[in-house]
């Protein structure tokens, strides 16, 4: 095991920075996307919010998780893709019912995109898609091995997957208006793609950035040390995901509620 950890501890500190949440990751990643709104499409989203008093996309961007446990047959905020997988398989990631994210989003942009629907349900559509766009860029919703083994980090102990859904964006000690400012400093650009590709975007980086393209230890049930830098050392990992979900989710919502829109 403490083989694994020095590749682990390594894997971390030399990896590139490639391209995260707990209710800091999706006010982050909704106001990114606010901020990149046409005037049609923030009028839009202002006028659903308003439907039940909310005035900004963070207001409403963990409401998917609130609501867990409280409907049959709610949709998953992950999808499990395998570790070996190259491609996104629909029948075998998402199942026969299509209860996963990628589903997910593209179902409620498609409600969302109903001019004539019932505003509710347009709003709610909209609520499921904030969420969700930001889900599927964090890397341990998109992979089977999703990040439940303990790992120690100083004193404390946690998941994996609590480490990078929350820990690593506390740490870095800054609000959400804050870390958004800091990453749309630079006017920052992304390949818009789709939701199956932004889930194979997360899959690939749980894979060979967080577990080394290491199926034992991603398997792992033995509880892992971190070394002290690892917060440090995944910033740059979280802050481009989050970037990449802000921006998508931007354009996204410009697409389907501003039928003039055109992607630069």
């Amino acid at each position: 095991m403490n083989i694994k950890l020095i590749a682990f501890a390594l894997l971390v500190a030399h990896a590139p920075s490639v391209l995260a949440w707990g209710g800091e990751g999706h006010e982050t990643i909704a106001l990114i996307a606010e901020a990149r709104l046409d005037k049609v499409a923030q009028a839009e989203v202002r006028q659903l919010l308003a439907l039940e008093g909310s005035t900004n996309l963070a207001e409403i961007a963990s409401w998917a998780d609130q609501i867990k446990g409280t409907e049959p047959g709610l949709i998953s905020h992950a999808v499990r893709i395998p570790f070996d997988a190259t491609s996104y398989d629909p029948t075998r990631d998402c199942g026969q019912k299509g209860k996963c994210v990628v589903y997910g989003i593209e179902q409620f942009e498609a409600i969302l995109g109903q001019k004539d629907a019932p505003p509710a349900d347009r709003l709610r559509a909209l609520k499921f898609v904030v969420h969700f766009v930001g889900d599927v860029h964090q890397p341990l919703h998109a992979i089977k091995e999703t990040g439940g083994m303990k790992v120690q980090l100083g004193e404390r102990e946690y998941t994996l997957h609590k480490i990078w859904d929350t820990i690593a964006i506390r740490s870095m000690k800054v609000s959400s208006a804050e870390l958004a400012s800091e990453l749309l400093a630079g006017n920052p650009k992304v390949t818009q793609r789709n939701p199956e590709d932004w889930a194979m975007e997360s899959h690939d980086i749980a894979k060979n950035y967080i577990y080394g393209n290491n199926q034992q230890l991603a398997d792992s049930t033995a509880m892992m040390t971190l070394p002290e830098s690892y917060l440090k050392d995944i910033s740059p990992v979280i802050k481009g995901r989050l970037t990449a979900a802000g921006l998508r989710l931007g354009t996204l919502l410009n697409q389907v509620l501003d039928p003039s829109h055109t992607s630069q």
